[in-house]
């Protein structure tokens, strides 16, 4: 007499928040992702608004000194060469690699230019707010300047562009690698966002404030860009273009 097999237990679904970041790290956000998307952006919005409020109506903010200080005095050792790499894309370096980032996407696959580009807005956004705030850069009485910059310090422009570049590359890129590649491909994205805050307070050009309201910034547009274009801006792939264009002459012929 055979035994009787035992059920098999359900495979356990992953959880809303699980499920949601899945889906934004493959590049392909649906409803379970866009359900946090828009929450995301939202959140960020918010304290952005505070952070700069706050700036707005005090000289300093209460950590700005001591983080600024700390950062320049711990020992980053071969870490301040990438520092010095990061600190010297400004101006038209910085927007030439923008220019060239949506290009090369936009030749790739046209859903990653058209993301890419609706991304850069967020540079121009803190190009704005920096002629509205016009906060003076940290002074060398306060913090050591290793590198003079030009202009007004709030946001960080160097964040904005950074946070923006590697979270839209990284996410036009996912969908194209394995699993697990998609991973590291984050990891450098977050990496390199990580290293620009540091680098910009270590070189005495920005207040940690500052800093903050750059990533606040550029996180709110991307994932609010991430959001947007799946619904209302369809990007056609060069395939489709041409199908398009051969079925068109087709019926002229015809």
């Amino acid at each position: 007499m055979s035994r009787a097999q035992p059920k098999r237990q359900p495979k356990p679904q992953p959880k809303p928040v699980e499920k949601a970041a899945e889906q934004v790290l493959a590049g392909d956000p649906r409803a379970a992702a866009r359900a946090w998307l828009w929450p995301l952006a939202l959140a960020a919005t918010i304290v952005f608004a505070l952070d700069t409020y706050l700036v707005a109506t005090r000289p300093l903010l209460p950590f700005d000194v001591p983080v600024a200080m700390f950062v320049q005095s711990f020992p980053w050792g071969p870490l301040t060469y990438v520092f010095n790499a990061i600190n010297v894309t400004a101006g038209y370096p910085q927007g030439a690699v923008g220019v060239i980032a949506v290009v090369l996407l936009f030749l790739f696959e046209r859903r990653a230019g058209y993301l890419m580009a609706i991304g850069a807005i967020s540079s121009l956004l803190d190009n704005w707010i920096k002629l509205l705030m016009a906060r003076q850069r940290p002074s060398a009485d306060l913090v050591h300047i290793l590198t003079p910059a030009p202009g007004y310090s709030y946001p960080s422009g160097h964040v904005v562009f950074f946070t923006w570049l590697s979270f839209m590359l990284a996410f036009s890129l996912a969908p194209h690698l394995k699993p697990p590649w998609r991973w590291p491909l984050w990891l450098g994205a977050a990496t390199l966002i990580l290293l620009t805050c540091l680098a910009r307070v270590w070189a005495g050009a920005h207040w940690p404030s500052d800093v903050a309201g750059g990533f606040l910034l550029a996180l709110a547009w991307s994932a609010f860009v991430v959001w947007l274009p799946e619904r209302w801006l369809p990007s056609p792939s060069l395939k489709w273009i041409r199908e398009r264009r051969s079925a068109s002459r087709d019926r002229r012929a015809a």
